[in-house]
């Protein structure tokens, strides 16, 4: 009680009794205590803040400021004025976790006659401390919520019923207008953070770009969609420029993305005019090119990026921003990374995503076996073959060179060899080619250290009656490749490759 007494005593809305005079007979004498009481006392809420680029930010940028405008909207709870408030046109100090880092300039801002409202605060945000800015950036991007402190020292307007206040009656009691300067305005306001943006990625697209020479760069393009919690909608983030690495943490996720950054792999931008609202957006496109340094261990970790997607696996990667077309985004971001997957390539192609598809083996099956039980000549097999390869990408690749342990049934039963040929020498597979047959044969050994499975192997690629014609292996493949631009050596398994007779297969 004692508080509102001083709220109407500061009022100076006092009138003779006992005739009370009707309410548009009421003088507007409300006094700087009444309005300083109303503006402290009432918690400010943030439903959403609108960020999009001024007309000219250019001036503040050459100057080592950064400049956006802000629209925000905002709700609360008032005790009533008696009159119609604005909050006037103000400079208000934007401090997080205790240091200044900017200035928000508001037009202003409607208040209403008190109560519960809604409203809009519009003003132009201009940043000239950027290292506190690029903390409270980072709170946007992973935290689940943090708290900003606004500081200034305001003027408030009051309106009554002849001066243009449009409020009900029984909320605008008073007439004449009143405009109270010096009120301090200080509040806390809890916002939202976007908690890593829980980024989603579609499936990798490498697409050739002309070149005037063999193996270029290929384009590279991923889409993706985010989910944004935060308060805030970002508009005319234009274009994004982004590194993508390895996750050098993986699978362990404690230590931030930020100091995770493994090998980069791709160098993507977003296009432009880009824009992320609020809840879960639609897919976008990125695209780029394959970026790794021509060391081995980057080629190494790029291979397993491949070889994971080739396997259909998914692939944890780091998305760093490297900057932004808009100066105040690229301050903002820039550094921050986020964690997302990319997926594994799906079976469009006859169920796998092999290279080596077929074999045809140049071989006299009764010979073979024949030398394979007679304890005299050995128990290694050195034979010729064909292979058929196929390109599981969208982009040309280059095959440089393979070694391959033949698995059959599970066990080891062989080595294939293509030898190491540069680019000019190397087997061109244009996009999704299916079934290349190689010209030139290559030397396989047929390994007899687990004799029964080899004599079942070549039991199978008997021809008819004898056998059933083909057979299928694994192959535990090295294949050294140039795809997109980079040569790295794709490791994996070659599943349910046929292997059959030459002379029974219709080759010449």
């Amino acid at each position: 009680i004692a508080p509102m007494l001083a709220l109407l005593v500061g009022a100076g809305l006092f009138f003779s009794r006992p005739a009370e005079p009707p309410p548009s007979d009421i003088k507007l004498a409300i006094g700087k205590p009444f309005v300083q009481g109303i503006i402290s006392l009432f918690d400010m809420k943030v439903d959403n803040i609108l960020l999009q680029k001024p007309e000219s930010q250019w001036s503040h940028f050459a100057v080592g400021m950064l400049a956006f405008d802000l629209l925000i909207d905002i709700h609360m709870e008032l005790l009533f004025f008696g009159a119609q408030a604005t909050l006037a046109s103000a400079e208000i100090d934007l401090l997080f976790r205790g240091e200044r880092f900017g200035t928000l300039s508001t037009r202003p801002c409607p208040l209403g006659g008190g109560g519960k409202i809604k409203t809009q605060m519009a003003g132009q945000l201009v940043v000239d401390q950027l290292d506190v800015f690029q903390k409270i950036a980072r709170a946007v991007v992973h935290e689940d919520e943090f708290t900003v402190e606004l500081f200034s020292v305001v003027t408030v307007e009051l309106r009554g019923t002849d001066n243009g206040c449009i409020l009900r009656k029984d909320m605008c009691k008073t007439i004449g207008s009143a405009r109270i300067p010096g009120v301090t305005f200080a509040k806390s306001v809890v916002l939202k953070g976007a908690q890593g943006f829980s980024v989603e990625m579609g499936a990798l697209k490498l697409i050739d770009l002309p070149a005037t020479e063999p193996a270029g760069k290929a384009l590279i393009s991923v889409d993706a969609k985010v989910t944004n919690p935060s308060s805030f909608e970002l508009h005319d983030l234009d274009v994004f420029s982004i590194d993508i690495y390895t996750d050098d943490s993986w699978p362990k996720t404690e230590r931030p993305a930020a100091e995770s950054l493994g090998v980069k792999f791709a160098e993507v931008n977003t296009e432009a005019g880009f824009s992320l609202g609020k809840g879960e957006s639609e897919w976008f496109a990125v695209q780029g090119f394959l970026s790794v340094p021509e060391r081995e261990y980057d080629l190494v970790k790029t291979a397993d990026v491949l070889n994971h997607f080739l396997t259909s696996r998914p692939t944890p990667l780091i998305a760093s921003i490297a900057g932004s077309s808009q100066p105040f985004f690229s301050a903002a971001a820039k550094g921050a990374a986020l964690r997302a997957f990319l997926p594994g390539m799906k079976h469009d192609f006859g169920g796998d995503t092999n290279i080596v598809v077929r074999a045809y083996i140049d071989l006299d099956v009764p010979v073979a076996v024949a030398s394979l039980l007679n304890p005299l000549t050995g128990t290694t097999l050195h034979q010729y073959l064909y292979v058929a390869l196929s390109n599981p990408f969208d982009a040309t690749l280059y095959v440089c060179g393979l070694e391959a342990e033949v698995m059959f049934n599970g066990a080891h039963v062989g080595q294939v060899s293509l030898p190491q040929l540069t680019l000019e020498q190397a087997i061109v597979l244009p996009p999704s080619e299916r079934g290349f047959l190689t010209p030139n044969a290559y030397p396989i050994e047929l390994h007899a250290t687990e004799l029964p499975s080899l004599l079942q192997l070549l039991h199978d690629i008997a021809p008819q009656p004898a056998g059933k014609g083909v057979a299928y292996v694994d192959l535990n493949a090295r294949i050294h490749a140039r795809v997109g631009g980079a040569e790295p050596i794709l490791v994996y398994r070659q599943v349910n490759v046929s292997a059959q007779l030459k002379q029974f297969s219709g080759l010449p």
